[in-house]
């Protein structure tokens, strides 16, 4: 499974995206999609070390509006992964209005940062001392 997250881990590296309009700066309902977006992303580059299934990534209690930590897990292997969020105001949209003038809303844009190490099931990703390095 070592290649697939290595793998996950690079296409999400550098990645940007979208946030929720009407959410404010601490908002932390990114992090339950993130989730979602890690274990897609590993199972697609699993290859032949990586099931095709059954990846899970499970976030920290802990996390912040800027900052989560997941466990990533499949099978008897788990790896820890840090993702930071960093609003990205160059990116940004701002859609036109109804009648095609200035728009009054403005979608914010993130940029992710995306670390992974090896981890353990034993000793999960989740602690106070995480990260490792």
């Amino acid at each position: 499974m070592t290649t697939a997250v290595q793998g996950a881990t690079d296409a999400l590296d550098g990645s940007s995206g979208f946030g929720d309009i009407y959410a404010e700066d601490d908002d932390t309902g990114w992090i339950d999609e993130y989730a979602t977006k890690i274990e897609q992303e590993v199972v697609e580059h699993g290859g032949g070390d990586a099931p095709q299934y059954g990846v899970n990534a499970t976030p920290a209690d802990s996390n912040t509006p800027s900052e989560a930590r997941y466990t990533v897990t499949a099978g008897d292997s788990a790896f820890c992964m840090q993702v930071t969020r960093t609003r990205s105001k160059d990116g940004d949209y701002e859609p036109p209005g109804i009648a095609g003038g200035q728009g009054t809303v403005t979608v914010p844009s993130y940029d992710f940062a995306v670390t992974t190490s090896e981890g353990g099931l034993l000793t999960p990703c989740l602690g106070r001392d995480w990260p490792p390095w």
